[in-house]
């Protein structure tokens, strides 16, 4: 009768090096087998190439902060009720890619990627309270599940919404407001930060 085959491993290694420019390697270490009461033992190198890593760099990846305002209470944009409203971001800096265009107040993506988008508005301080008011990024002016609602209190208001959203090159991205009142509600401030990531 046969004496069943045994298998230990034994000096388990594994061992990663890597670098960025180069490829990373694994080995694992020796196996020993036993059979009959022979045993043997078998080095078992492995070498396993991959490709070099690599990680955009940060002055590569396209970026944009514009504001409008600074929040003081002064009403610096005027809001008609009732209406999406594109809103006009006077002060742009930072735009990596140049790719703020100040006549229609957008961003145009200027990569196909992944993107972090966060933008902000302030209401001017008096507004009453119960009103509904909304915000949103996008290529049109529209109702969507990026816009986010919001409903003012009797103290001060305002509020940001964030999100990351898969973007092709060449989209058009304005920020706008909606508010659900038939009178003027101004904005103290508003901001857009919009960043590729990697």
């Amino acid at each position: 009768m046969n004496e069943p085959i045994m298998y230990k491993l034994t000096s388990l290694a594994v061992l990663f090096a890597s670098t960025f420019a180069g490829a990373q390697a694994v080995t694992v270490g020796s196996l020993t087998s036993s059979q009959n009461g022979v045993t043997t033992t078998i080095t078992v190198p492995v070498s396993v190439a991959m490709p070099a890593v690599t990680t955009p760099s940060a002055t590569s990846l396209a970026s944009l902060i514009a504001t409008s305002g600074n929040g003081t209470g002064t009403n610096v944009i005027q809001r008609a009720g009732a209406a999406f409203t594109t809103i006009a971001l006077t002060s742009v800096t930072a735009d990596s890619a140049t790719a703020w265009n100040p006549t229609s107040n957008a961003y145009v993506v200027p990569t196909t990627g992944t993107y972090l988008i966060v933008s902000s508005i302030r209401l001017v301080d008096g507004v009453p309270a119960g009103v509904n008011y909304g915000m949103g990024v996008g290529s049109s002016n529209v109702d969507s599940p990026t816009f986010t609602w919001s409903t003012t209190s009797s103290l001060r208001n305002g509020y940001s919404n964030t999100r990351v959203a898969y973007l092709t090159a060449g989209t058009a991205l304005n920020l706008f407001v909606y508010v659900d009142s038939s009178s003027v509600v101004g904005l103290t401030a508003a901001s857009l930060n919009i960043q590729q990531l990697p």
